[in-house]
């Protein structure tokens, strides 16, 4: 993506008063740097920022390797992270910065504000590069709230460090969420074309979800290191909703959960694509590690295809729900030259649920408890071909489910290794059936 921005000198906002690493406020110089012609650099340092808004413009930022540094509201003895930036319009460069939310220790309280430090919405042509996050804490909206309320006010904040919403034309190249995030990581909301190259999330202990990317169209997600917090039960390290049309390739997930895929959110009153039924994409030489490395679940809808390419998911827990991957619900699922599993921890392989076709072709599993779990409801084809299942005392394919009804069952070329279970390489659990098998 090649951002053009238009020709224009670049003023420094020292040259109006903003001094680094003085400790005092530099908003209102830097506002007037920006309204000169909205390109602006500056010397290194740290500079204190609060609250810019700059909207129907062309902004171009370099930081020189700098720091714009929040405020903190400490309403009710509270902490949270004020906003630094709020930006809108035709093309927005942002690059060598780092945003810095001046959170240490504490929480947020009744009152304190909900913010990002870097807002963008209703935008396009959007250059984020070599742009860090780091310290950043937010109060959130309360149940009541939904993404539908988004899209009624495009001008709404979130609690992510970064929220980019309703926009278009985006690449973000070699972002690093630095740590000490304790609410989200960056969220992008109802956009299309976006590209995420070279984008690392690891070590923020107590974060929700590291990366959120939701309701969009056209995304390239490549080359990206991402964990979720190690101490936060909720979350995952990377959170798609409703999205179509995705690439997601070379990225890793670390940590307690790996990669989520769900589907509509299940509200009456919702509207935008975030109640749209499907998702669908391509995975490939990806590395998805957790409790559980990747989970699609869709609330009511359908998943459409989902292909998986030389990729693994690896479990990091034994025991109650923990497995490799698992999808509920879907068209086509692909899976080829991939491995599920590791000779630390012994769980479930793979999970399916009620899918059209299922294609799992030259691929591993290793120590499972079961290799491919196939539970309940309908199943319109399922083929392994040419697999290798190696384990003690284990199930390769198991079929459970008082309702479970699959149309046709190809089996070819599978090898089984170790103490497999009624020395089957299917087995089938409850009233599961299975209306053709061919071998």
């Amino acid at each position: 993506m090649n951002i053009l921005l238009t020709v224009l000198s670049i003023v420094s906002i020292n040259d109006f008063g903003a001094i680094p690493n003085d400790n005092k406020d530099d908003t209102k110089a830097i506002q007037k740097a920006l309204n000169v012609n909205g390109h602006i650099t500056m010397k290194q340092g740290v500079y204190d920022v609060n609250g810019i808004v700059r909207l129907n413009s062309e902004t171009l930022i370099d930081g020189n390797n700098s720091t714009f540094r929040s405020k903190l509201d400490t309403i009710n003895n509270g902490r949270t992270s004020k906003n630094i930036l709020t930006l809108q319009g035709n093309k927005i460069v942002i690059k060598n910065l780092l945003l810095d939310g001046a959170y240490t220790s504490g929480n947020a309280k009744k009152g304190t504000n909900v913010s990002s430090l870097l807002h963008i919405y209703d935008s396009k042509n959007i250059l984020l590069d070599n742009l860090d996050t780091v310290n950043h804490v937010s109060n959130w909206w309360g149940k009541r709230f939904n993404f539908s309320d988004l899209n009624r006010d495009h001008t709404k904040d979130m609690y992510h460090v970064v929220y980019i919403a309703f926009s278009k034309d985006i690449e973000i190249q070699n972002m690093n969420q630095r740590g000490n995030i304790k609410t989200e990581g960056l969220l992008i909301y109802e956009s299309d074309n976006i590209i995420v190259n070279h984008f690392n999330s690891l070590n923020s202990k107590n974060i929700w979800t590291s990366l959120n990317i939701t309701a969009s169209d056209n995304i390239s997600l490549t080359n990206s290191v991402v964990s979720d917090g190690k101490k936060n039960q909720s979350g995952s390290s990377i959170n798609f909703i409703a999205n179509h049309n995705f690439i997601v390739k070379n990225v890793k997930t670390t940590t307690k959960q790996g990669f989520d895929i769900s589907n509509e959110i299940d509200d009456k009153n919702a509207r935008g694509r975030v109640i749209r039924d499907t998702s669908y994409g391509l995975f490939e030489n990806c590395h998805f590690e957790g409790q559980r490395g990747l989970y699609a679940y869709p609330s009511i809808g359908k998943h459409k295809d989902l292909t998986f390419r030389n990729s693994k998911f690896i479990p990091t827990k034994e025991g109650y729900a923990t497995w490799g991957a698992r999808i509920q619900k879907a068209g086509t699922i692909i899976f080829e030259d991939c491995t599920f599993g590791n000779n630390k921890y012994r769980t479930f392989g793979l999970i399916l649920g009620d899918s059209d076709e299922v294609n799992i072709t030259n691929c591993k599993f290793i120590n499972p408890s079961i290799g491919v779990y196939v539970y309940d409801k309908t199943f319109g084809k399922i083929n392994l071909n040419n697999n290798r299942f190696t384990g003690n005392k284990y199930y390769p394919l198991r079929f459970a489910g008082k309702k479970g009804v699959l149309s046709e069952l190809y089996l070819s070329k599978n090898r089984v290794f170790g103490d497999i279970k009624f020395n089957k390489l299917y087995t089938i659990e409850g009233d599961f059936s299975i209306k053709r098998v061919i071998k």
